[in-house]
């Protein structure tokens, strides 16, 4: 049996397993008759598995039932919610104490002095604008994650989309100093929805915009790719490690250079990209040298 890492259990004893767990289970259930444990496993690839033992007796011939299940996704999920709740609780903390101290500091007298209340308003302002895009950002993660995103597939003309597109993008790029291009080389129409194209679009470039220093080129481009368009986005940033493109898209992942700047952000962007891709039957992904830039790229079915 794979789950148990070995081959055949035809004829074999409980010894001969030569599993610790399964012998603490068996010891346990000669006493109490029967007994469960969770206990983890290292099979012949490497790879680990999380098992959930259940062991019996028979009340009618003796004898010892045992029933393993695999409980590594579950395990997984739960590791992945413990992080989530963790991230979140993190992430909500500074804009809620910065809040609270500015409060505080005007109701302790700085409402008197109207140049000092101005720069406190502000900051609670700010931090309450923050807090509010967290949450808008969490309720539409959460939303794509369990379908409840009602999506109007249709065939889009991208290089219709963009032109519209790039009109509402422009004055931002201009007023951060950033040249804007598009460059396309691809066939065909994309299968997908306007408004969920249009949010991957925003946070890629917001994303770009974000990193990129004065005076850059942010530069959109396409190509056909079998049945799918491959639209990137590349940036003149300070690129992306190794180590991080791996949970770049990630909920709440931010870089180290990322954190350690004055940039505000939630982390919650490039994971509403991956899951909205996704939900279009698309894949995502990053191309990155440190000090290099970066090409944010996904993919979406030829409509």
């Amino acid at each position: 049996m794979q789950l148990l890492n070995t081959q055949d259990l035809d004829k074999q004893n409980i010894s001969s397993l030569n599993l610790p767990a399964i012998n603490y289970l068996f010891n346990r259930v000669t006493n109490k008759k029967r007994a469960d444990i969770e206990f983890e496993i290292e099979l012949q690839d490497k790879s680990t598995r999380w098992v959930l033992g259940s062991m019996n007796q028979s009340k009618t011939t003796g004898e010892y039932i045992l029933v393993v299940h695999d409980i590594t996704q579950l395990r997984q999920l739960n590791s992945m919610r413990r992080d989530f709740i963790s991230n979140l609780s993190h992430e909500l903390r500074t804009p809620v104490s910065v809040i609270r101290a500015n409060s505080e500091t005007l109701l302790d007298g700085a409402l008197d002095n109207k140049k000092e209340a101005k720069t406190f308003a502000r900051a609670i302002l700010h931090n309450s604008e923050r807090l509010s895009s967290m949450v808008s950002d969490l309720i539409d993660l959460s939303r794509i994650e369990y379908g409840d995103l009602k999506l109007n597939i249709k065939g889009i003309d991208f290089n219709d989309f963009m032109e519209s597109f790039l009109v509402s993008m422009k004055s931002v790029a201009k007023k951060r100093d950033i040249e804007l291009k598009y460059n396309p080389d691809h066939q065909g129409l994309l299968s997908a929805d306007t408004q969920a194209l249009e949010r991957i679009m925003n946070n890629l470039l917001d994303n770009a915009y974000k990193y990129s220093d004065e005076g850059t080129l942010v530069e959109v481009s396409t190509k056909d790719q079998g049945k799918m368009i491959k639209v990137m986005v590349a940036d003149s940033g300070v690129g992306v490690s190794d180590e991080d493109q791996e949970h770049i898209f990630d909920r709440f992942y931010r870089t180290a250079s990322a954190r350690a700047s004055d940039k505000q952000g939630s982390g919650l962007g490039l994971a509403i990209v991956k899951n909205l891709t996704n939900s279009l039957n698309g894949e995502v992904g990053v191309e990155s040298k440190h000090d290099s830039g970066s090409i944010f790229w996904f993919t979406i079915p030829i409509g």
